[in-house]
Formats: structure tokens, C-alpha cells, sequence
């Protein structure tokens, strides 16, 4: 009896030892995994930032309106713009869609205010929306699938760092959902409301024409004004006889 009972015990307490100490390493070793893998991710997200630091600290990114854009801002960019739309946006339908007096009132805010950089069908965009980076959308039927208070609200608050301002700040809501409306209305243009737009295309380049004639008179002049035609001028009448 003295031998098995000495002999059982100890047997059954090294085994319980051993057992413990199988679970503690085990435990050690199913954290270690996991604690290298999340090291690894902060570390290389780390990496990035510092890198995106650095390149923009030496002023590596040209800015420049006439450069094209990268591939992460032609794919990120927009895709986070929409998000933030989609998501700030009002789920409402606009109150004066196909109201014909909403729609006339909104072709005049729009050519006040948009047709210079967005055009219309039969009236083109003008010089400087030709310069515009990112480009300002055609409006149209590529707005079709866009829901009306997505239009509002980029209408009212404008988009960050590009040529869409923030309309909000001059016009009630009444008024841009006017603006909505008639945007809506720009693939069934009529005759008359084309040639109303046109008449602002054609206005905006007398404009022009006028602004550069006042400000810049030689441009347009057949005599000589520049400072190299004058003293060339001046040294022909000193040389007759």
C-alpha cells in the first residue's frame, strides 16, 4: 500500500505540472502571433505617413492646375467626395421638380451663375472653364442617376479645393431648388431657352472684348505702342532727312 500510494501521487502531480506548463507556453506563443502581425501593420501604416510627409515637405507634388493628377487623386478623391455627398446629403424630392415657373426662374440663376463654367447643350463652356482642374461636369443626362438632394447640397455647399463654391451663401434654398430643377430640365432645352443661353455666351465674349480693348488698347491697335516700336519709330524720323 505504501508503495502505491507514494508512487500514485507524485505521478499525478507531475502530470499536472506538466499539463500547466504545456498551457502557459502555448497561451505565450498564440499571443506572440498576433501581437507581430498588428506590430507589423501599425508599423507599415507608420511608414506610409511619414513617406507621404516627406514628399509633400519637399514640395515633390506640382499643384499646378494644368498638370494632370495622379492616380490617387483621380481614384480617391472622388470616391471620397461621393461618399461625403451621399452621406450629408437630404433624402428629399425636390418640391418644384417640373414646375414650369421653378424651371424659368432657375434658367436665369443658372446663366447668372453656372452656365460660365458647367455650359449647356448649344451653349459651350467658356475660356475659363477651360482651365479648370478638376474640370467642372458637364450637367445633363450624366446627372440623371444623381439624386435631387445630392444636386442641392452640392449646389448650397459647394466641393473643397476645386471651382464649385458654395451658393449657399447668396441664395435661399427656395432659389436652389430652383436651380435644381432646371438642371434637371437641361436635356429637353427648348429653341428659345438655347439661344437665351447662347445670347450669355456671346454677351460674356463682348465683355471680354471690351475689358481688353480698355485695359489693353495696343492689342488691338494697327499703330505701333510698345516701347521697342516707338523708339524704332523715333529712330527713323531721326535718321531723315
Amino acid at each position: 500500500m505504501s508503495d502505491i500510494t507514494p508512487g500514485s501521487a507524485p505521478t499525478r502531480q507531475r502530470g499536472g505540472m506538466e499539463t500547466g506548463a504545456t498551457t502557459h507556453g502555448w497561451t505565450r506563443n498564440g499571443w506572440r502571433i498576433p501581437l507581430i502581425v498588428l506590430a507589423t501593420v501599425v508599423g507599415a501604416v507608420v511608414v506610409v505617413c511619414l513617406a507621404a510627409i516627406l514628399v509633400l515637405a519637399t514640395g515633390s507634388v506640382t499643384v499646378g492646375a494644368d498638370v494632370k493628377p495622379g492616380l490617387i487623386e483621380r481614384t480617391l478623391a472622388p470616391w471620397g467626395r461621393d461618399r461625403s455627398v451621399q452621406r450629408h446629403a437630404p433624402k428629399v424630392k425636390n418640391p418644384y421638380a417640373g414646375d414650369p415657373d421653378a424651371i424659368a426662374e432657375g434658367l436665369d440663376h443658372y446663366r447668372e451663375n453656372c452656365l460660365v463654367c458647367h455650359g449647356a447643350p448649344g451653349a459651350p463652356i467658356s475660356e475659363l472653364a477651360k482651365g479648370l482642374n478638376p474640370p467642372a461636369p458637364s450637367l445633363g443626362k450624366e446627372e440623371s442617376d444623381t439624386p435631387d438632394g445630392e444636386l442641392f447640397w452640392v449646389t448650397k455647399h459647394g466641393i473643397r479645393l476645386t471651382s464649385m463654391p458654395a451658393f449657399g451663401r447668396t441664395h435661399s434654398d427656395e432659389e436652389i431648388w430652383k436651380i435644381v430643377a432646371f438642371i434637371r430640365h437641361l436635356p429637353e432645352l427648348t429653341a428659345e431657352e438655347k439661344e437665351f443661353l447662347r445670347g450669355d455666351a456671346s454677351d460674356e465674349e463682348a465683355h471680354q472684348e471690351r475689358h481688353l480693348k480698355e485695359f489693353y488698347p495696343q492689342v488691338h491697335s494697327a499703330e505701333p505702342t510698345g516701347h521697342a516700336e516707338r523708339a524704332r519709330d523715333g529712330r527713323h524720323r531721326e535718321s531723315r532727312p
